[in-house]
């Protein structure tokens, strides 16, 4: 007899099974009141195909990019999707196959060519994907979406219409990730991954399973450290508990400040704990490289996220919205036109509920300052799991 020990989010799932696009946008049923002032569209990215015929995709960066739309406007909600026509899914769609190597899935060559032919497409390299189903950002008054490699794709944020594919190895020499931030004076800053390659595969195998306690942890990094002793902590900011202390062999200590804490995971006799802090997003009209005091992100428990969080960074005070079965996505942050402090304005979410047979999916709008509920815009569609977005005024 097999025994199976049933996950407590199994319902989860759901997310991650194919959708159609839409072949215009539909009526969302609107609870609440929505702000005069919240006029735009709400873009998110994500997988939407997760096989392409007998074919599944294996990894989760691997199902083909749909763009997701939410437009607000005069208190009344639309929702529209279509699938980017990348060269990776125009190419899986007319062969009825997987035909260009993604992540964690492998294209094979067609089995209708004969033998020579195969013999040379192994030959001739992996093709690299341009499957931009990560996030989506704007370049001037152009949007692009994107993904972990150097392809990104121009879309027409109001049609969700494919414009063209640029490749940034014939334009310009850069290295970087699809999770960009832009700043008031128009600098775009990114971040790389350092991969540690090492001979014993076998340690870094243990690393990568292994679930280290979910904080949120401030590190202080000391800039001026060629004059300091021996021992001493550099870190003299009143306001943390971080240290940074300066070693014999001239490298720099840091221990961190929690901000954050969740419970240890335990997985034993069939018991879930975990809790963290993910996808975190702040007030970057306004505070984008200055000092700010709240942050925005999912709560995950046992790795799948179940809440919305806010975070006092300075006192670590918390608030929460949470709903049961309930999956909310990366909430954003939009500031009211007549704000004064930080947390004035609203958070959008989109949220999806596998459970509910009628409506499993809403926009969910949230009072920033205390995560109280002010709207929600209901569809009668399943939305699939969706990565990053932005809000478009």
């Amino acid at each position: 007899m097999v025994s199976r020990l049933e996950h407590p989010a199994g319902g989860y799932k759901k997310i991650f099974e194919s959708c159609e696009e839409l072949a215009e946008p539909i009526p969302a049923h609107v609870s609440g009141n929505i702000p005069a002032w919240l006029t735009g569209s709400l873009l998110r990215m994500g997988p939407g195909l997760f096989e392409i015929g007998d074919e599944p995709f294996y990894h989760l960066f691997d199902g083909q990019a749909l763009m997701h739309k939410f437009d607000l406007k005069d208190g009344h909600v639309t929702y529209y999707r279509r699938f980017i026509r990348t060269d990776a899914y125009v190419r899986a769609m007319t062969e009825k196959r997987i035909v260009i190597t993604e992540f964690g899935t492998a294209a094979y060559p067609d089995p209708c060519k004969n033998i020579f032919s195969r013999f040379f497409t192994y030959f001739q390299g992996i093709e690299v994907t341009d499957n931009c189903l990560v996030n989506i950002y704007p370049i001037g008054e152009d949007f692009y979406a994107c993904t972990e490699t150097n392809y990104i794709t121009k879309v027409d944020p109001d049609t969700l219409e494919t414009i063209k594919k640029v490749g940034f190895c014939t334009t310009i020499v850069i290295i970087c990730g699809p999770l960009s931030l832009i700043d008031r004076h128009d600098f775009v800053y990114n971040y790389l991954y350092l991969a540690n390659v090492r001979q014993n595969w076998e340690e870094v195998k243990k690393a990568a399973i292994r679930a280290p306690q979910p904080e949120v942890r401030r590190y202080v990094l000391p800039l001026d450290i060629h004059r300091e002793e021996q021992g001493k902590n550099l870190v003299s900011l009143p306001y943390t508990t971080a240290t940074a202390v300066m070693c014999s062999d001239g490298t720099v200590w840091l221990e961190p400040e929690v901000l954050f804490s969740g419970p240890h995971q335990v997985f034993i006799k069939k018991k879930f704990n975990y809790y963290s802090f993910e996808f975190p997003q702040i007030n970057y009209k306004k505070y984008c490289g200055k000092n700010y005091t709240f942050a925005y992100g999912l709560g995950l428990n046992h790795f799948v996220p179940d809440r919305i969080c806010k975070l006092n960074v300075k006192s670590k005070e918390t608030w929460i919205w949470q709903e049961p079965d309930a999956y909310p996505s990366e909430p954003l942050f939009v500031q009211s036109p007549d704000a004064k402090d930080e947390d004035d304005g609203v958070l959008l979410s989109i949220v999806v509920k596998p459970g509910v047979t009628q409506r499993p999916a809403f926009l969910l709008i949230l009072n920033a300052t205390d995560l109280t509920e002010i709207a929600r815009a209901e569809v009668d569609v399943m939305i699939p799991v969706t990565l990053h977005g932005l809000y478009k005024p």
